[in-house]
Order: C-alpha cells, then sequence, then structure tokens
C-alpha cells in the first residue's frame, strides 16, 4: 500500500500498488483486509512509518503490517531504486 498523496503515486509507483495516502488512510481503515499481509511504503520511511503505528493503535486485530524503513524512488515503468536506511 503507497501512502503517498495522489500526485506522487501518479509519477511512478511499485506495480500493483493501492494509494491510499496517510491523510486519508484513517478514514478508510476498516476498509484493509485482515485475510492477507499489507506493506505500507512511501519514499522514505516516515509516511509509511506513521501508517504502520496507526494501524497498530486503530486496528490491533491486524498482526501481519510492516513497512518500508528504505529511501525508494519509483519509476513510472515501474522500476524502482531503494536505499536501506541507516
Amino acid at each position: 500500500m503507497d501512502v503517498r498523496d495522489a500526485e506522487d503515486y501518479s509519477m511512478g509507483h511499485f506495480k500493483g500498488a493501492v494509494n491510499i495516502s496517510t491523510d486519508d488512510l484513517e478514514k478508510n481503515i476498516a476498509q484493509l483486509p485482515s485475510d492477507k499481509p499489507i506493506v505500507f511504503v512511501c519514499n522514505t520511511g516516515a509516511r509509511s512509518g506513521e501508517a504502520y503505528y496507526m494501524v497498530q493503535d486503530l486496528r490491533p486485530e491486524l498482526k501481519e503490517i510492516y513497512y518500508l524503513e528504505a529511501t525508494a524512488t519509483y519509476n513510472e515503468d515501474g522500476s524502482y531504486t531503494i536505499e536501506k536506511s541507516e
């Protein structure tokens, strides 16, 4: 799940990623699936971490949630680069 805003998402994202910005996540949190893992991504790990902790607080029954803590660059063709955070 890509938690960047729609403009950033439109410029490139992981193939198959669903876009719900961190600003919209709380009002859509009930729609998150409980039957499969969820991985939150953004460009730096900041917004994805925020989304991860929000879900832990508001939907504690979801056990398979993760976030990418790295610097990620997405391209329009679906390619990407990731630099691990230190």
